[in-house]
Order: structure tokens, then C-alpha cells, then sequence
């Protein structure tokens, strides 16, 4: 049976507000909270500061 294709809408997919990257230990998407940036899969945390 052949399956329906998707329509192609134009859109790009958009990263989450607050996405800040992907974790450097787990690899999950981490958000900013305030100055600091965490994963929520991990619970890595780091200061927004930090290099």
C-alpha cells in the first residue's frame, strides 16, 4: 500500500525559545534559566558565562 507523501509546508523547523545547544555529556538539547544553561535529561549544569 502506498502512504500518503507530506506536504512540503515551507517551514523550517524551529529550536525550542531558550534552546542554548545540546548537553556535552548526554547530547539532550539544554535552556537557559537565568545565567545558568541545563540539561534536563542529566541535570549538567553549567554558568552561561563559562566558555
Amino acid at each position: 500500500m502506498d502512504r500518503p507523501e507530506t506536504p512540503d509546508t515551507g517551514r523550517e523547523t524551529l529550536e525550542p525559545e531558550g534552546y542554548q545547544g545540546e548537553c556535552e555529556v548526554c547530547g539532550h538539547g539544554m535552556y537557559g534559566l537565568h545565567c545558568k544553561i541545563i540539561c534536563p535529561n542529566c541535570g549538567y549544569r553549567r554558568d552561561c558565562s563559562d566558555p
